[in-house]
């Protein structure tokens, strides 16, 4: 006969025959088999009966998510059982911080995807509930496993970063131990955001039989020590970029471009406003940079006495102002890392605090190739336009602990007298940059730079591939050396990014038959070539595919 195991908030199935029938000894050799046979680290109470199983179903609830979770959080159930290839949507949800075990479980092919479609993550809604993260482990000694579940996000907005939703996140602080695991699962969701909580009990991070594609899979951090374990055993982790451009029908006014169809949330992003990054509009040869909010607030503002709270307004951006011909302006001389000027070069943010000068109102302007100007009764023409290089790009001129610069460089048809001053003044004679001002739409991009320059050169055609190139958001993992990785029969497809917490030591990085382990991954360590895994690990996936 078969009967149902429980054993403190955790429950299994097993096949006996009837307990009534056997003799006492044998119903007390029956416990303490299925004690022996849990993980050591589970420390279940003695079993003195074998008592009816202890799960529930997302039908029970009415499929309200939450309430489901919050129960198995608020009694001694810790079982949430899917049905065998049904497909489960969670529009809306929260992440819910887990503070005993939980397990998700199917016989197989069951789906739970997480959202609302198309959630715009830059305009939310603050009555929908969509959190990024769908787990919170907190700093308890986690037990928590998936198994036999696809686990989606809801279709996502096409732009640069999108709103990538994620399984587990945990506490940066220390102590947090435990076991997390997600076992035959095909899914588009990071496995999760994750901090070791010290050096010596591990937070030990399963991966078996695991599909996945999309932007980012696992930020795996040592910041309390080595003691974060990852075990990958069969997996096929693919990372698929998102986009770095938009082709759009744009109109411009003198200082804002629009888009007919989209948003500018699309370029949208976390480095906007720190960082080698920047978002710019690349239009019939000219290009526009669309200052982030930093720039204004920090140095537009401060200096120009104006009170604009935002650049991106979603269908419209505020541009530099397209100067038209007799304005007269200030600019800065251009100079080296040393602050030595660079004879026929200027820039058009001007760093007063290091020039040694009083600040005064001055909008900064777009100037573009071909503009010709007029500085201390000589006219010069506009040759090359870029991006100031290096970090001094965002953060010559930093307040606010926020970089705050984000100046373009433009290179004259020839030299500027040595005696000039670094602060000139300058008359446009001719703005290439005008004749976008005639209120119809020009097709042009607007486009995500990273790490990328975007010159425009008279002498030199770059091409079209040149301007839109750009580094694309997103890593496949992004992991602290001082981790603990062992990895059987893994592709890794997709770029490894690996940093370092200065704290701790790793315990060892294992690799058998597994491929793409590239880029950045540079254990400081010697990596095996065979070796077991954990026991721990092999311990709980073993409870738990009991559990099914």
């Amino acid at each position: 006969m078969k009967y149902r195991v429980h054993i403190s908030n955790l429950s299994f199935e097993i096949e006996v025959e009837k307990l009534e029938d056997l003799s006492n000894s044998i119903k007390e050799g029956v416990a303490a088999a299925i004690v022996s046979a849990l993980p050591a680290d589970i420390d279940p109470e003695p079993v003195q009966n074998l008592s009816e199983v202890k799960y529930i179903t997302l039908e029970e609830f009415n499929y309200d998510w939450e309430k489901a979770i919050q129960h198995t959080q608020n009694s001694d159930v810790s079982i949430i059982r899917l049905q065998k290839g049904k497909k489960y949507r969670v529009k809306e949800y929260s992440t819910q911080k887990l503070k005993k075990d939980l397990f998700i479980i199917s016989e197989g092919d069951s789906e739970l995807r997480f959202g609302l479609d198309n959630f715009d993550q830059w305009n939310p809604d603050p009555s929908v509930k969509q959190d990024r993260y769908v787990f919170d482990l907190d700093t308890w000694n986690s037990k928590v496993a998936i198994v036999n579940v696809d686990l989606k996000s809801a279709q996502l907005v096409q732009e640069v970063q999108p709103f990538y939703r994620g399984i587990f996140k945990n506490s940066p602080n220390q102590n947090q131990s435990g076991l997390i695991a997600l076992i035959n699962s095909n899914t588009d969701m990071e496995f999760g955001l994750l901090y070791s909580g010290g050096q010596e009990e591990d937070l030990t991070l399963i991966q078996k039989d695991v599909n996945f594609e999309g932007i980012i899979w696992q930020e795996l951090k040592a910041n309390n020590g080595g003691g974060l374990q990852v075990i990958m055993d069969n997996c096929h982790l693919k990372q698929v970029d998102p986009p770095t451009y938009f082709k759009k029908q744009l109109k411009f006014s003198k200082n804002a471009v629009m888009v007919n169809e989209g948003s500018f949330n699309q370029i949208e992003n976390t480095f906007q406003g720190m960082g080698n990054s920047s978002n710019i509009v690349f239009v019939e040869g000219m290009t526009f940079l669309l200052p982030p909010t930093t720039f204004i607030r920090n140095y537009h503002n401060r200096y120009n006495g104006d009170s604009i709270d935002s650049t991106n307004q979603d269908l419209s951006h505020y541009i530099h102002p397209i100067p038209s011909v007799g304005e007269k302006f200030l600019m800065s001389r251009s100079y080296d890392l040393y602050g030595v000027p660079i004879p026929a070069m200027l820039r058009n943010v001007i760093n007063w605090e290091k020039l040694g000068l009083d600040p005064r109102p001055n909008v900064v302007r777009s100037l573009q190739v071909g503009d010709r100007l007029r500085i201390n009764g000589q006219e010069y023409l506009i040759k090359i336009t870029d991006r100031i290089p290096g970090v001094t790009f965002n953060s010559e001129y930093r307040f606010n602990g926020q970089d705050s610069y984000y100046a373009q460089e433009f290179k004259l048809d020839k030299d500027l007298p040595e005696d000039i001053p670094m602060l000139v003044e300058v008359e446009v004679l001719e703005s290439k940059g005008e004749k976008l001002l005639d209120g119809n739409l020009h097709e042009g991009y607007i486009i995500f730079k990273y790490n990328k320059n975007w010159q425009t050169n008279m002498e030199v055609d770059h091409g079209l591939d040149y301007m839109l190139a750009s580094n694309p958001f997103g890593v496949l993992s992004y992991n602290h050396k001082e981790i603990s990785l062992w990895a059987k029969n893994t592709v890794h497809q997709g770029f490894y990014r690996q940093s370092k917490s200065g704290k701790g030591n790793s315990k060892g990085y294992t690799l058998i038959n597994c491929s793409g382990f590239g880029d950045q991954f540079n254990p400081e360590i010697p990596m095996n070539e065979s070796g077991e895994m954990a026991k721990k690990a092999k311990d709980f996936i073993d409870f738990i595919m009991a559990l099914v």
